[in-house]
């Protein structure tokens, strides 16, 4: 339903699948297990875990069967392609039509000790973190700015979010989006 917010638990994603832990993994595997035919946990269940029932607690815990899996998505597409960073104007369609977008970002220390403002830094190196976008304001930083949420918590950034300029450290890397219906 639209309007409807769901906290979905990041942390069933990294102690309870194969699409990636603390060292690493890559958004497409995950949003495989929300797939009502998807693979499963070692539970033998599929679909969308609760924040309230696996809380994030920044590391590979142990997955402590068995969780409720009550959503699902219908399916899900990368936007242009999935080596590649869309131009913005594709990931905005995308945002209007479906909604936040799940994409890569290359993480160096100053991502890391973000505590606020647009972000313009440009990390060049490899791909190494996946976020969502939820947002673009185009009247910010030089061309516009992307609102980023992170799954590190409210202590990071503005809240947990982030205002990072487009093209800034690869952000929209293998952008994709989710059909939730």
């Amino acid at each position: 339903d639209e309007g409807v917010e769901f906290d979905l638990s990041e942390q069933w994603l990294v102690s309870c699948t194969d699409a990636g832990g603390c060292n690493g993994g890559w958004h497409s595997a995950a949003l495989e297990y929300f797939l009502e035919d998807g693979p499963t946990d070692p539970c033998g269940d599929n679909g969308a875990v609760l924040e309230e029932y696996f809380p994030y607690v920044a590391s590979d815990a142990p997955c402590e069967c068995p969780y409720p899996h009550d959503y699902f998505l219908n399916g899900w597409a990368f936007i242009g392609g999935e080596a590649n960073v869309p131009p913005p104007n594709l990931i905005k369609q995308a945002m209007l039509d479906h909604g936040p977008v799940a994409v890569t970002v290359c993480v160096d220390s100053a991502f890391q000790g973000y505590d606020g403002g647009v972000f313009n830094s440009h990390a060049d190196g490899q791909i190494n973190h996946a976020v969502t976008l939820v947002g673009w304001d185009d009247t910010q930083g030089a061309n516009g700015v992307w609102y980023l949420r992170n799954s590190w918590g409210a202590g990071w950034g503005e809240d947990g979010y982030m205002r990072i300029e487009y093209g800034c450290s690869r952000v929209g890397y293998a952008a994709a989006y989710a059909d939730y219906g």
